[in-house]
Parts: C-alpha cells; sequence; structure tokens
C-alpha cells in the first residue's frame, strides 16, 4: 500500500441489526481511505502482512480482539525486524502501550508513552499518547497496583499525580491537560489534601476560563478553601480565601448559588471569623491584658455586626465597664403570671 495515500483503522463491529444477536458480534478492524472525489471514507484492503504497514496492522488487530500478549509480541517482532528508525515506529510505541494496558502492565506501557513524548513531541499521534497517560493515571487513582517483583502491591497514586502534572505542566492549552487538573484536584479533595486540591481547581479557572468546568471548578475551590480551614484556634486565611471564592461563585453564577444555600455558607463563614476574633480578645482578658481584650472586642462589633460573637463581645464590654447595658425590654422582665 503506498504510505502517501495514508489509512486509518478503526474498531467497529459487525452486525446487521436485528440479524445478528449481540453475544454472537465480534469487532474486527477496517482499513479505510479517503476518496477525494466521492468524499466519502472507503474500505479497501488491509496492507499485505510481511510489510511494515502490514506488521502494524496485525499488531492493530491483535489489540483489537484483545489478545494483548499476542500483540505484544508482534510488536517486538516488528522492532526487531525494521528498527527503530522506521516511519512507522511511533505508532507501534502507541499500540505497544496499548497491549501493555490491556496485561495491566501500567508502569511499562507508562514508560512507552514517555518514549513517544519525548521523540515525537507534536506529532500525529501526540493526542492519543496523552489519552493514554491520562487513562494509565486514572486506572493508578482507581485502586490499580504497581508491580513489584512480579506482584501487584504497590500503590501507583504517587506516580498517578505524577503523570497528570507532568500533562497539565508540560501540555498547556490541551484537553488533557483541562482534565489533568479537574481529575488530579478532584483526587486531592478526596484524600483530604483540600489546600493542594484548591491549587489545582485554581489553575483551571486560570488557565481555562472557558472551559465546560468553570462552574464546576469555581465551586470546588471556595469548598475546598473551606475545607483547609482547621478551626478558630488556627489561621483564618482559608475563611478569608473560601469567602472571596464563594462570592465570586455567587456573581457568575448566581441562580445556582441561592439553589444551592451559598448565602447561608457566607453567613456561616462571617459566623466563624468574627467568633475567632472575639477568641482573640477572650484570649487576652484572661491573661490580663484588658486594653487588648477591649480592642478586639470593639473590633467585633464593628467588623461583624449581627454575629453571636457580635453579642458576646457587647456583653464582655459591658461586664469590663467600657459599655453601659442596655436595659431589658419591659416585656422581657414581666412576670410570666
Amino acid at each position: 500500500m503506498n504510505r502517501n495515500l495514508g489509512y486509518l483503522v478503526c474498531a467497529v463491529v459487525l452486525a446487521t441489526v436485528g440479524a445478528i444477536p449481540a453475544a454472537a458480534q465480534q469487532s474486527r478492524l477496517r482499513t479505510l481511505t479517503y476518496d477525494a472525489k466521492k468524499k466519502t471514507w472507503v474500505e479497501t484492503a488491509p496492507p499485505r502482512p510481511g510489510t511494515a504497514e502490514g506488521d502494524l496492522y496485525l499488531i492493530r488487530q491483535a489489540i483489537t480482539e484483545k489478545r494483548f500478549r499476542r500483540a505484544s509480541s508482534r510488536v517486538k517482532s516488528f522492532i526487531k525486524k525494521y528498527g527503530t528508525q522506521d516511519a512507522l515506529y511511533p505508532d507501534v510505541l502507541i499500540a505497544k502501550a496499548e497491549a501493555l494496558m490491556g496485561r495491566r502492565n501500567f508502569v511499562k506501557a507508562h514508560e512507552a508513552l514517555q518514549e513517544f513524548l519525548a521523540s515525537f513531541n507534536g506529532t500525529a499521534g501526540m493526542s492519543d499518547a496523552l489519552r493514554l497517560e491520562f487513562e494509565i493515571a486514572e486506572s493508578f487513582l482507581g485502586g490499580a497496583k504497581r508491580k513489584f517483583l512480579g506482584l501487584r502491591i504497590l500503590s501507583g497514586e504517587d506516580l498517578a499525580l505524577k503523570i497528570l502534572g507532568e500533562i497539565s505542566a508540560d501540555y498547556p492549552g490541551n484537553q488533557y491537560a483541562e482534565l489533568a487538573l479537574k481529575a488530579r484536584g478532584d483526587y486531592l479533595f478526596r484524600t483530604g489534601d483540600h489546600a493542594l486540591a484548591e491549587l489545582d481547581y485554581n489553575r483551571l479557572i486560570q488557565e481555562y476560563p472557558h472551559s465546560r468546568y468553570h462552574q464546576y471548578a469555581l465551586e470546588r475551590a471556595a469548598e475546598a478553601a473551606l475545607a483547609s480551614f482547621s478551626g478558630v484556634r488556627y489561621d483564618d486565611a482559608p475563611l478569608v480565601e473560601a469567602a472571596e471564592r464563594f462570592e465570586e461563585y455567587r456573581r457568575a453564577y448566581p441562580g445556582e448559588a441561592d439553589r444551592e444555600g451559598v448565602g447561608l455558607v457566607l453567613d456561616s463563614i462571617r459566623e466563624m471569623r468574627a467568633d475567632k476574633e472575639f477568641r482573640i480578645g477572650r484570649y487576652y482578658e484572661h491573661t490580663d491584658h484588658l486594653s487588648s481584650a477591649v480592642f478586639y472586642y470593639k473590633n467585633v462589633r464593628t467588623d461583624w455586626p449581627g454575629t453571636v460573637a457580635a453579642s458576646q463581645a457587647t456583653r464582655r464590654l459591658e461586664l469590663l465597664g467600657v459599655l453601659e447595658a442596655v436595659p431589658a425590654p419591659a416585656n422581657e422582665n414581666a412576670s410570666d403570671s
């Protein structure tokens, strides 16, 4: 077959609707070439075995039939026969990775894809290589194990995070770079590493402002920031960040924010920030630094009006003699009888 014509090999299902039972359907390869005159793809005879094109076709056929060991064996034979300088070697590397993935040998598949990306970056197969790398990372994050002494006993999560990090950093603008940021952020969020998850969601927001995941990433970044807050005894920077994120989400998606109760979340954040400042005042009061305590109590009343902490601060200032106690309404002091 003339290489200049090119060919497209794809998996299809042999079936005649209503004639072949689903269980009897089997996939095979079709070799298609584009007929410019007819403006359609035409099925042609597969390339002849014994040629580089024909042997690559047999590798792909074995993968399609899920005979992954046979495919791996044919890959080795191809490289031995034609070498790594053959024009089809990049395609063989992709096929090699697919065969190894079919055998659950994800580490070796990753190594084959790394060889491809190092030598053939920017070629037609790059998108396939990144797709397979992404699938390997997802497999590891989904619980697949790395082999040690032939046994699958090592977690692959560290390698998965490394793969996703490299995809997102080395191929900016690519659809798999976008997916890598989301996948890594989701994993870190799910496993409790909220600070790092927020960084990935923030990158997704900044680097892909028109992403279909923009709303999702904005909300998850806010949730991750809020989840990073360790309590009122600790730095409230995560609360500040969370409030800003939720406000941004409410501005960008007001309808969704209302339905999801973002306003209540923001009220809760206000209460937590006010409570933290009130507790600082209480600390100074307990250590007899009354002027500092008064300073914080007054700030709580000024900065966080309407909160529980503001009411508590008012009461402390009254007891310290800084404010005159406000008399309770008459009906509150009236007898129930």
